[in-house]
């Protein structure tokens, strides 16, 4: 399975579990940014978010000007937000392209009409091992995944189950990741280990094959003591299950 090169740059000097940090992004931004310039956006699908980035990406692509307002302008106003608010480095947990994940709280967010939007408080912020990968546990109860490549929905259950851990009981912490670990390597069904292509296609790894595509229907009735769980478990859960025994042994 190839690996994707990762961009985020988790700062290094912060621990691998924190707690209390803020996310903020601008809302829209390219879209945004093209209507302050009075670039023809007729076209676009003002409120579909996935169609409307699509469609600027093909401005992009066929406009290098356009390529180049669209990532100077975000550049700089991420820039303007950090010197406004007096951001020192080792207060930005992570600077995103169009947005920043931070200790500290913004008191100005809206600077030439483009509001830098507050989007989460993080109670809980766990760091893969390598700082190239979250997850993390909102006030509001969201759950958000970043960084990991080639995820699906039924491993998103699990990074949700970690991130709902009582972290505030260190017996409680371990025995949740015990019972994690061990649920998933005896989990009998085998949905959780098809790693989607497309509508009708996944990848699985199996003991003795290693990397195979197989049909979802061929999935069904696969012999679910073949599929190799535990390099499932050390690619997918490791990295974070990790960072946590690290934090919470030496605490």
């Amino acid at each position: 399975m190839a690996h994707p090169k990762l961009k985020m740059k988790i700062n290094t000097i912060y621990r691998l579990v924190l707690r209390d940090v803020y996310s903020y992004d601008i809302s829209a931004c390219h879209y945004n940014i093209l209507k302050q310039h009075n670039i023809n956006i007729s076209h676009l699908e003002k409120d579909n978010k996935e169609k409307r980035n699509i469609q600027i990406g093909k401005m992009m692509r066929d406009n290098p000007r356009i390529t180049s307002l669209l990532r100077n302008t975000t550049n700089s106003l991420i820039d303007e937000y950090i010197m406004v608010n007096e951001i020192k480095e080792d207060e930005i947990l992570l600077r995103q392209y169009d947005g920043i994940i931070t200790t500290k709280v913004l008191l100005t967010t809206n600077l030439n009409s483009m509001p830098l939007d507050y989007r989460h408080h993080f109670e809980i912020f766990i760091c893969s091992f390598d700082k190239k990968m979250y997850i993390a546990r909102a006030s509001n109860f969201d759950i958000i995944i970043k960084g990991i490549p080639f995820r699906y929905e039924q491993i998103d259950k699990i990074y949700e189950q970690i991130c709902k851990i009582n972290y505030a009981n260190k017996t409680s912490i371990f025995k949740s990741l015990q019972r994690i670990k061990d649920k998933f390597m005896t989990e009998n069904n085998p949905y959780l280990f098809g790693i989607p292509i497309n509508d009708k296609k996944v990848n699985i790894f199996l003991k003795e094959y290693g990397e195979i595509e197989i049909s979802k229907s061929a999935l069904r009735i696969m012999d679910i003591n073949d599929i190799d769980r535990e390099r499932y478990f050390k690619f997918y859960i490791e990295p974070f299950t990790k960072s946590i025994v690290a934090e919470f042994v030496r605490s």
